[in-house]
């Protein structure tokens, strides 16, 4: 996660870096015991089942169909659960059935439905919050929500919906009766009717209860499902929120998942800042060095500030090419760099902070944090500057800036217009104000081997062809949107590729695919997620950036299976699922209202399954939610990433080459 780097944390400052492991996860021997008494509070759920169902045998004898997965509470979906069975199929069941089995599914259905409705949510996790919850699955979900911080989570929003009917299926995927989701979803507009119906179901109950729940199940079972906007799922949510009384204290600090919740909010503000910026690449290589989201005004502003402050101030020694992307790791890099910068910031402010508190502030997006005196504004800006590796030389330059940069005039610039694109003439009156009274510091070229410099020159040349590719299959993806939306008479322009992940579908070993391979040593897949901003011109009208995102084939046809325009989520809104990209640690938003690219449904349920993806034979490639967790995690913390993409912003003259490995190099041109 982060812990306090001492060497750095001297006097005020309070200095956090990752940490080697989590240290905030439990022992081995308590995630048992949590998941021991999970199981015994589900038994004790069955046995209330039971005792409600006396005097009905034929629905007591469905009972090992009667898994607590569901939308309603524990009981009641046991219930539920075993009249659909009977419902269904009136064919004998044992009499006295063996429920420990069905207890056990019941508890595997209810941790995957938490964990495939929230990202980075660990299986203990999970368990701990359905504790709370007594295994109830919806209020367990309204706690997370509470707990992560997730002001912006909306019950009838279509991420809800879809993540909804995701963990639902899912669970009962996992729960061994896959059939019950649909079941659900059918009924789910119908619960205000089958509410009253439940509770009526005591011992020796009237049997015009059970047939009024059959017949209510017999006309929704052919009911469509909801639509992914709109109300059609509001109604789990709101009973949810009856049956949760008082507020629940969460005994564990969960700082790993939040910091995850914060790198999604932060990514945010950096899709924004691209897309307030004026088109083409001059500012890029500043924003993904030192365009940090930290400031004295909001993130967006703090990360378009910096930039300018950083271009003005420390311009590059080489002329900058135009390019229409920005390097996905290197994006990611400066993300995780602004959130190392966050924590020192409130930390030095506040002595008594503590990392998880600091979090708990920024998740909340509380503002008006008090800062004492302008002394300590300036260690805290300088201590933010150094966790987030602002180069070291220049971590008293960037304090003394955000010190300084509070002016009525930038403010105004920044402010003009809302969120609309800064003009490239707005852009330059900001580095005017920025630059007053301080000196152009120019950079030397570095030192490097004959070798060294060649490496880096190919390295550069090969990123920028393929980062060309990618903007080039972008670009005709747009076109055809463009086409098949001709009658809204508007062209579409690319703005900036900001998000790309080759690694969808996938890995394929087959023999097939083994044969599209450019390196025999690479994993193949067959599909490319992007995200890109771009503007939408109708006449002389340009619009503001707006992101976008598409599924690309890498099998070498010129379909794109989807492309569509996309909202950035405010910060604390949970992302829309997409198990290639969780897995490969890269953010990428997805459309909510769409379910029709890879990665969604029909590979999470593979993956709460157990299946390999793809034939791979003696290597197969089984995902699960801790392999994920695992890998994006390792990826999360990665303030060293994008090295190679960096490549692509120099040139030869920001090096010069050791006279002993001679004076001369190669010309590298792109492709």
């Amino acid at each position: 996660m982060a812990s306090l780097h001492a060497g750095l944390s001297t006097g005020r400052l309070r200095i956090y870096t990752p940490a080697l492991y989590d240290d905030s996860t439990p022992w081995k021997k308590e995630r048992e015991q949590d998941r021991c008494q999970l199981l015994l509070k589900i038994q004790s759920h069955y046995k209330e089942a039971l005792e409600r169902l006396t005097g009905s045998d034929v629905v007591r004898r469905f009972l090992l169909s009667g898994v607590c997965v569901g939308l309603l509470d524990p009981v009641s979906n046991i219930i539920v659960n075993a009249l659909l069975a009977a419902t269904a199929d009136k064919a004998s069941a044992p009499v006295r059935p063996d429920l420990g089995d069905t207890e056990r599914h019941s508890l595997d259905g209810l941790v995957t439905f938490l964990t495939c409705f929230f990202p980075y949510l660990a299986d203990w996790e999970a368990v701990g919050y359905l504790l709370l919850a007594e295994a109830d699955p919806l209020v367990a979900a309204r706690i997370v929500v509470e707990d992560r911080g997730t002001k912006c989570f909306r019950s009838d929003s279509a991420a809800t919906n879809g993540a909804l009917k995701l963990a639902l299926r899912c669970a009962t995927v996992a729960a061994k009766h896959p059939q019950l989701a649909d079941a659900w979803m059918s009924l789910c507009s119908s619960l205000d009717k089958a509410v009253p119906l439940l509770s009526a179901v005591q011992p020796n109950y009237h049997h015009n209860i059970f047939n009024n729940l059959h017949t209510l199940f017999k006309e929704t079972a052919h009911v469509p499902y909801p639509p992914p906007t709109g109300s059609g799922l509001i109604g789990p949510w709101e009973l949810a929120a009856t049956r949760r009384t008082h507020t629940t204290k969460v005994p564990y600090q969960h700082s790993w998942s939040l910091r995850r919740v914060l790198l999604d909010a932060i990514h945010g503000f950096y899709l924004k800042a691209l897309a307030r910026m004026p088109g083409g690449s001059r500012y890029h290589r500043s924003m993904l060095k030192a365009g940090h989201c930290y400031g004295p005004f909001d993130p967006v502003s703090n990360i378009i500030l910096n930039t300018i402050w950083y271009e003005a101030n420390f311009p590059p020694l080489t002329p900058q090419r135009e390019f229409d992307f920005v390097g996905t790791w290197s994006l990611m890099r400066i993300e995780a760099l602004s959130f190392y910068g966050l924590l020192p910031f409130l930390c030095t402010c506040h002595q008594d902070l503590s990392m998880h508190e600091a979090m708990r502030i920024l998740t909340s997006g509380k503002r008006g944090i008090s800062i004492g005196c302008v002394k300590e504004e300036q260690e805290a800006f300088r201590a933010a500057a150094i966790a987030a590796w602002c180069p070291r030389l220049n971590s008293d330059a960037q304090a003394g800036f955000l010190c300084s940069c509070k002016k009525p005039e930038v403010l105004s610039l920044l402010s003009n217009g809302g969120q609309q694109q800064l003009s490239s003439q707005a852009v330059q009156q900001i580095a005017t104000l920025l630059a007053s009274g301080m000196t152009t510091q120019q950079q030397q070229p570095v030192s490097v081997s004959k070798q060294g410099f060649d490496d880096t020159m190919s390295e550069g040349s090969e990123r920028r062809r393929a980062h060309k590719r990618i903007a080039k299959k972008v670009k005709d993806a747009l076109r055809r949107y463009e086409k098949q939306n001709s009658e809204d008479n508007a062209c579409y322009q690319l703005h900036v590729v900001c998000g790309v992940n080759e690694s969808v579908s996938g890995p394929d070993n087959s023999e097939e695919s083994i044969m599209k391979r450019d390196d025999p040593y690479d994993d193949y897949y067959h599909h490319t997620h992007a995200n890109f901003l771009v503007t939408r011109n109708v006449g002389s009208v340009c619009s503001a950036p707006v992101l976008f995102f598409a599924e690309l084939s890498n099998d070498g046809d010129d379909d794109q299976l989807l492309c569509c325009p996309v909202d950035i989520p405010p910060p604390g809104a949970e992302p829309v699922r997409c198990l290639f990209c969780e897995q490969a640690g890269i953010r990428i938003v997805h459309p909510a209202n769409q379910e029709g690219f890879h990665g969604r449904m029909l590979e999470f349920e593979k993956m709460v399954r157990g299946e390999d993806f793809y034939d791979n034979g003696y290597y197969p490639e089984v995902y699960s939610n801790h392999r994920i967790l695992r890998r994006s995690e390792s990826i999360a913390n990665w303030r060293e990433g994008g090295a190679e993409e960096d490549c692509m912003y120099l040139g030869s003259n920001d090096f010069t080459i050791k006279e002993d490995d001679g004076d001369e190099s190669e010309d590298y041109e792109d492709d």
